[in-house]
């Protein structure tokens, strides 16, 4: 963007709106020339204002951003139109495309996603964040999940895995759990709990739980983790379940705390890129994963736990 860019930005949301503005005025060729907090000031301001790009949320009060959407289209027909909003499913994405939108940014990765997505629409093309993209481009495949729950304690963190891994035992998916193993005796004895039978899905290889600490320890070089490293420690596998389970038609999941041991051992960059190469493995192959981390990571440093919230599709407090 060679330009300084005019943004109006509507957003009922208070402080969200004022995040919004704050990652817009850290670009010296941007400027946020208004802001509304409902669909109709959003239409008087844009008519009033001609802002080049426009950002709504969709649950807006009196008029919802979809219908704002539909009306700017022939009120400011050369405004960029960009989404920024909790909504991510499928249907609500390609709702808004029909409507208009160039972009479409999903609000637990505005952070991330914000102004990449700014700069595509802006250059002529359209993208959709949180694993959507390819539906801008006309296509219909579900979006992966990568989302994250902090936990209050152990007995939550097995409850979310355990409630995941069966979800996904009883759709037919492979799941692989990279897992403690005292983490993995208290999953097995839940997932029994609730009638799977475990036994069975490891014999299928339907269920597939790894030592998470065997695989940092491969991972980790001069007292020092190897994001990369852990991935190749843990690829032959995941290779090995992807294969299979496209031979059945299935598809792979897969639920971990590798990024919360490593955040607790003070390797907080070593965590967040390792959340970053996974999310790439997650999108590739349309795997849905679910990370944890201990409620505490996310009380001690928010600027921290902003960047790890970043980098997953949704965040759950528990």
């Amino acid at each position: 963007m060679t330009s300084r860019l005019r943004v109006l930005v509507v957003e009922d949301h208070e402080p969200f709106r004022r995040v919004i503005c704050e990652l817009l005025q850290e670009r010296a060729d941007l400027l946020v020339v208004g802001e509304a907090a409902d669909g109709l000031d959003a239409i008087r301001q844009a008519e009033a204002l001609r802002p080049d790009v426009v950002m709504l949320d969709i649950g807006l009060p009196r008029l919802s951003g979809i219908e704002v959407a539909g009306r700017l289209r022939a009120k400011v027909p050369d405004a960029k139109l960009m989404f920024v909003t909790n909504e991510s499913s499928l249907e609500v994405v390609e709702q808004a495309f029909r409507r208009g939108a160039h972009g479409y940014v999903y609000k637990p990765r505005v952070q991330r996603d914000l102004l990449p997505v700014l700069e595509a629409i802006v250059r002529g093309g359209r993208f959709v964040s949180g694993g959507l993209e390819r539906i801008a481009q006309g296509d219909s495949l579900a979006s992966h999940r990568h989302d994250v729950v902090f936990c209050s304690s152990d007995a939550v963190l097995i409850g979310a895995f355990s409630r995941f891994i069966e979800g996904e035992l009883r759709q037919g998916n492979a799941v692989v759990a990279a897992v403690t193993a005292v983490h993995e005796r208290h999953l097995q004895s839940s997932l029994e709990a609730s009638h799977v039978d475990v036994a069975l899905a490891i014999r299928q290889q339907r269920y597939l739980p790894m030592n998470v600490s065997e695989l940092l320890a491969k991972a980790t070089v001069n007292g020092c983790p190897d994001p990369l490293r852990y991935l190749d420690a843990a690829g032959d596998l995941l290779i090995d379940v992807t294969r299979r389970a496209t031979d059945h038609h299935a598809r792979v999941s897969g639920c971990g705390e590798g990024s919360s041991i490593l955040w607790s051992q003070g390797h907080v960059e070593a965590a967040i890129q390792l959340e970053h190469l996974w999310d790439g493995i997650a999108m590739s192959r349309q795997m849905d994963i679910l990370c944890s981390y201990p409620l505490a990571a996310r009380n001690e440093s928010v600027q921290t736990a902003r960047r790890v919230c970043a980098e997953h599709t949704a965040v759950e407090i528990s």
